[in-house]
């Protein structure tokens, strides 16, 4: 199946949409660049800046990074800018809350960016945009990547730890408490069964090497101990993101009103309807991403449903919840 296919393999993004200057000047850089922001997609660029760059300005979408991000990342995509039929472009779309992929409108929240136009929260209109996209003509994009451009990188140890306690409704005091050796403050782990895992240089620091190993083994580092980092998939990362993603979710699941992964309303089901309900919204809260119907279906005929049984739907969930941690759009960004 290919959608679920852990592929650790990311192609690198063009050197323009990276932010990065290329060594080029004159028609010469052009060429490598594609076409140069005009003042009118300045002037639309700055107009949906304020509403967007909260989301894009870093990253493989980093639109509003740099002009250069905005052209080359943007404008010169055919499928967010359609030159020939501005109502057909997916920009468009977003703005006017129809978009057809993962997200129905840009920015996400109540109000699609038409309606905040019609409040007056955002000035550049909807219609400006289609007459900008209109004018713009043929866009120039070179196909070859740059072998300086930044690539895709995988999350560190610590943005995984902090991720994780975020999305999963987990905090630190409930793998650790309070204790002293020789009189200095150290964090001691509840219970190793839990996979309790801290950097060995913050304050307090784990008392148990185990704590730290697991940490080194996601591939933190360590000034005190001269352990470098490592953001490789290496196999000692792939097994031990998969046992701490597993052991966290089961216990996330455990915790009574755990509101992170169930909100007010939302229960732990064995009713399809229900379960899949819950996997769209992890796709979101996890991933970012919207799952389609037909991609929920395939994750709970593929993934939940051989891993329940009629008694226990527990090990079901687990599987899902570790599964959207170890999808690589999670581990890299």
């Amino acid at each position: 199946m290919n959608r679920f296919a852990f592929l650790l393999v990311f192609s690198c993004i063009l050197a323009c949409g990276s932010g990065t200057t290329p060594s080029h000047t004159g028609q010469q850089a052009q060429a490598v660049c594609g076409t140069p922001a005009s003042s009118e997609t300045l002037r639309v660029m700055e107009g949906l800046k304020p509403h967007c760059e909260g989301c894009h300005a870093t990253g493989a979408r980093g639109y509003f990074a740099s002009a250069d991000a905005f052209q080359s990342l943007l404008v010169a995509d055919t499928r967010l800018v359609n030159t020939a039929n501005p109502d057909d472009s997916e920009l468009v779309r977003l703005l006017e809350g129809t978009a057809q992929g993962a997200f129905k409108q840009m920015p996400i929240g109540e109000k699609s960016y038409a309606q905040l136009v019609a409040g007056g929260a955002a000035k550049l209109t909807v219609d400006e945009v289609r007459a900008w996209i209109r004018g713009l003509g043929a866009q120039q994009r070179d196909p070859r990547p740059d072998p300086d451009a930044r690539r895709i990188t995988r999350l560190s140890a610590t943005q995984m730890q902090r991720a994780l306690y975020q999305q999963l409704g987990l905090k630190h005091d409930d793998f650790f408490f309070p204790a002293k050796e020789f009189g200095i403050e150290m964090a001691e782990p509840r219970d190793d069964d839990h996979y309790p895992l801290q950097p060995t240089d913050v304050t307090p620091s784990p008392r148990q090497h185990g704590t730290g190993a697991r940490f080194y083994a996601l591939g933190g580092g360590s000034v005190m101990y001269q352990v470098s980092p490592d953001r490789t998939p290496s196999p000692t990362f792939v097994l031990t993101l998969t046992q701490v993603s597993q052991r966290w979710c089961r216990r996330a699941l455990a915790m009574p009103d755990n509101t992170a992964l169930f909100p007010k309303g939302a229960v732990r089901s064995a009713n399809p309807d229900e379960v899949k309900a819950t996997l769209k919204r992890w796709s979101l809260r996890f991933l970012g991403e919207r799952f389609s119907d037909a991609e929920v279906d395939e994750l709970y005929t593929d993934v939940f449903v051989p891993l329940s049984t009629p008694t226990d739907t527990e090990p079901a969930y687990v599987g899902v919840c570790s599964y959207f941690i170890r999808h690589p759009h999670w581990i890299f960004y």
